[in-house]
């Protein structure tokens, strides 16, 4: 005789709960019989539900639907200002951003200040929570909205457990953030990636939001990799997947700063475009088509005015990245790739090549009418990625 497997009945109203909450959120405005038809709950279940939710200011009420029978149905939507989120990122010159976002992912406030960050790691949690404790007085929010605190930190991070593994841009091994740091401000703490927390945010409210299987690439400081495939966010065995800056690019070539040779970072980054280009001024001091201390930006003026050198150093770097991305379109067969960075831009010779590239080595018609969209970003969208990542927990795991 088989056992009979009881059934929790507060885990299977909060995971209905969550199913009609994203309805809500993916359909904007939708009727309760619209709710039921579309999720297979009963009609009896989307009343109960969408009632609780009503009360609890999660979601409102607003506008009829056009029907020709009866009582006209109301239209449900999620209640923008029915809780609050916060978003902190690291951004280059140890600078914290700091958002504050609506239930739609809308900014209603944000801050940046300077701070020491680099090497160290064991002042780093207090650092933030001050900072973000300031802020929240300055915001004037009243606790019991904010639903909790979203961190986005660059390099090897553990989700899971909320430590910073490896951040080589601040010099951090082995960091606790989340338990120390939600301890100190007495709310949930979600860590990730940064740009795991910038795939959070297109997949719920950006260009994202209309595929199940697309790739975000941001490219700056460093380089990485956010992977959204079968409508969730892949992240690997231990969570720190999507590394692909380090995937190996040139075998034996120039050394990373995660101390390996030949990843891809080493060749595309800001930073190290700027390494080569100064190589190429040392190994050809004599070339006046190399000036020296050009900035990265003066770089690409200049080499899509048609200087040769640098129109090389730019092609050359795009033809590793495209190179790169048709290994990810081969294996993962993307519905669409986001492409971004604080100097992105579509015209940049760098794309040009890295096209070039892709369309040479994607396997038979998996490039086919696949979106690249390329748009920078700003910092607030990297601190309003980190706040998605809250949403993203507070629309799968509402209790």
């Amino acid at each position: 005789m088989k056992k009979v497997v009881s059934v929790d009945r507060n885990l299977m109203r909060a995971m209905n709960q969550s199913t009609l909450l994203n309805l809500i959120r993916t359909h904007v405005s939708v009727s309760r019989a619209q709710l039921a038809a579309l999720s297979g709950l009963s009609t009896g279940t989307v009343v109960s539900i969408t009632s609780e939710l009503l009360k609890r200011q999660f979601i409102i009420e607003q506008g009829i639907a056009d029907s020709n029978l009866g009582r006209k149905a109301g239209l449900l939507q999620v209640h923008a200002e029915g809780g609050v989120v916060l978003g902190l990122s690291l951004v280059e010159n140890d600078e914290i951003v700091v958002v504050l976002l609506n239930l739609l992912g809308e900014i209603v406030r944000s801050a940046s200040w300077h701070a020491p960050l680099r090497d160290g790691a064991e002042s780093a949690v207090h650092i933030i929570a001050d900072k973000v404790e300031a802020f929240l007085q300055e915001s004037d929010v009243p606790r019991d909205k904010i639903l909790g605190l979203g961190c986005g930190f660059p390099g090897n991070v553990n989700a899971q457990t909320g430590w910073s593994v490896d951040n080589w841009i601040h010099n951090w091994h082995d960091v606790a953030i989340s338990t120390p740091l939600s301890q100190a401000l007495h709310m949930p703490v979600y860590i990730d990636n940064v740009v795991n927390c910038l795939g959070s945010y297109e997949q719920l409210f950006g260009c994202g939001k209309q595929y199940r299987d697309f790739l975000v690439i941001t490219l700056g400081r460093g380089v990485g990799m956010a992977m959204v495939l079968n409508g969730d966010r892949y992240r690997g065995a231990h969570g720190c997947g999507g590394e692909f800056g380090h995937i190996p690019c040139v075998p034996g070539g120039r050394r990373c700063e995660c101390g390996k040779r030949g990843c891809l970072e080493a060749y595309i980054a800001d930073h190290s475009l700027l390494s080569i280009y100064h190589e190429l001024c040392q190994t050809n001091p004599n070339d006046s088509q190399l000036p020296t201390n050009l900035s990265l930006n003066e770089i690409r003026v200049l080499a899509q005015q048609g200087n040769e050198p640098l129109r090389a150093l730019l092609m050359q770097a795009g033809q590793h990245l495209g190179t790169a991305l048709a290994s990810m379109v081969n294996i993962f067969n993307p519905e669409c790739i986001i492409l971004t960075g604080a100097y992105v831009h579509p015209d940049d010779l760098l794309f040009v090549s890295m096209r070039e590239a892709m369309r040479e080595h994607i396997f038979s018609r998996l490039g086919d009418d696949l979106p690249l969209v390329i748009e920078p970003v700003t910092n607030n969208r990297w601190a309003q990625g980190a706040g998605a990542l809250v949403l993203q927990h507070f629309f799968l795991s509402l209790t």
